[in-house]
């Protein structure tokens, strides 16, 4: 894939499907002995997930506010019948920046300007349960995929703003920068965050440690040079932070050595 370009991996149908915000990459699969072009009849999306049986993805720069979903359980299957794409508000002056799967619903997020977020409700393209969009809030959404997170029963999130929000505290609350969940450091964030690079940020989730680390870059760095650790064990009373700032990391996963090293 294209050097210096922000990756994106989710798994289906026992591919590893991997994707780039570059102009010129195309998706990608490996089932674990061969990597290849996805096969089939992929647009040429940014960042996917799995959601109800069928791969959904978006970051497609020649529709950057569309949704789109392949067939049913064929994640190389983008045309034919069962697949299809949904517009999420073309005419708002921002683009699709993440999308992640959260309690039987697809949540979109849009950014960098005005911001918004929104559910893809439903099972099916068609039907009593057709797919179908619901607004969720305005004013507020999702710096790139990467930096969007599960933790506990909820689903966390870095805006456009750099600051770290959840679902619940914004739909519980909606004044989304005294509810963020760093409220306490916002003011540090602001001073500090290098927004020329808010697409590199990534957030991944220790769900033993009950922990979210959050690479970023500050203070007009070119690399993620520090990692923000949310501990949330005593949520959703208290979040306690910390900071690790001896690493210059890339990104972050999650992973389990099957080898026990």
């Amino acid at each position: 894939l294209e050097s210096g370009k922000v990756p994106s991996y989710f798994t289906f149908d026992d591919l590893l499907i991997f994707s780039s915000d570059s102009a010129t990459d195309v998706p990608r699969s490996w089932d674990q002995t061969t990597a290849q072009n996805l096969a089939g009849t992929p647009p040429r999306f940014s960042f996917g997930c799995a959601h109800k049986n069928r791969a959904w993805a978006a970051g497609v720069y020649a529709n950057p506010s569309r949704l789109y979903y392949s067939a049913n359980v064929d994640p190389e299957d983008w045309a034919g019948a069962g697949s299809g794409s949904i517009d999420i508000d073309p005419n708002d002056g921002d683009i699709i920046t993440g999308i992640a799967s959260h309690k039987d619903e697809l949540w979109v997020f849009k950014g960098p300007n005005k911001g918004s977020i929104h559910r893809i409700t439903g099972s099916s393209p068609t039907g009593s349960d057709a797919f179908a969009r619901k607004n969720y809030v305005r004013g507020l959404g999702a710096c790139w995929h990467n930096a969007i997170f599960p933790f506990g029963d909820d689903l966390g999130f870095v805006s456009q703003y750099g600051t770290v929000h959840s679902l619940a505290a914004t739909s519980a609350y909606g004044d989304f920068l005294e509810t963020s969940l760093s409220r306490g450091f916002n003011g540090w964030i602001f001073e500090h965050l290098n927004a020329t690079r808010l697409r590199y940020i990534g957030a991944a989730t220790d769900p033993i440690g009950g922990k979210v680390y959050i690479t970023m870059s500050i203070d007009a760095n070119t690399t993620n040079n520090i990692v923000l650790i949310m501990d949330y064990r005593l949520a959703p009373d208290l979040l306690r932070w910390s900071y690790a700032k001896a690493y210059q990391m890339a990104s972050l996963g999650l992973f389990v050595d099957t080898n026990g090293v």
